[in-house]
């Protein structure tokens, strides 16, 4: 359980070291395969942000994932681990789509092909040695859900915010 913050950092990584430079090259490329996505990047300046604002949004993330982890185990409340372990394994899942839809290197692929297997055994594990019953991993998993989209929109905040500074 103790390995989710590590190999959430392992995978924020490589968004924080690639994703700036990645993401001012592949400009012209996404105005022509995605335009509603080059467009909401251009309105809210995304293609200024610099590393350090990119580090910000990972730095809020990995203190969400790294205390909910520390308190689970704690309290010996595992399921709220496993809400954490459901919200990165979605954040993945939606990078596969990401590399599916764009059909090239994208600066989180290699990473989230590296540590999806962990999320899966560790899920895989969880269930088998948990006491939650089918319903309640099911709510646990559209909490996680959830909670990684209500995540990714406070990144997007706080970034914008940084970046005004």
């Amino acid at each position: 359980m103790m390995l989710l913050p590590i190999v959430f950092m392992i995978h924020e990584y490589e968004e924080i070291i690639m994703f700036r430079r990645w993401l001012s090259g592949q400009r012209t490329q996404l105005r022509v395969q995605f335009p509603r996505v080059e467009a909401f990047f251009t309105k809210r300046n995304v293609f200024a942000y610099s590393t350090a604002t990119f580090a910000l949004g990972t730095a809020h993330n990995f203190v969400l994932i790294s205390g909910v982890t520390l308190i689970s185990l704690y309290l010996e409340a595992y399921h709220w681990w496993f809400v954490a372990l459901m919200a990165h394994t979605f954040h993945l899942l939606i990078h596969l789509f990401q590399w599916f839809a764009y059909r090239r290197y994208i600066p989180v692929i290699a990473t989230t092909l590296l540590t999806l297997p962990y999320c899966i055994y560790a899920g895989w594990r969880f269930v088998m040695v948990s006491q939650l019953s089918i319903p309640s991993l099911a709510l646990c998993s559209a909490i996680g859900f959830v909670l990684m989209l209500l995540s990714f929109l406070l990144t997007f905040y706080l970034m914008s915010r940084l970046h005004k500074l």
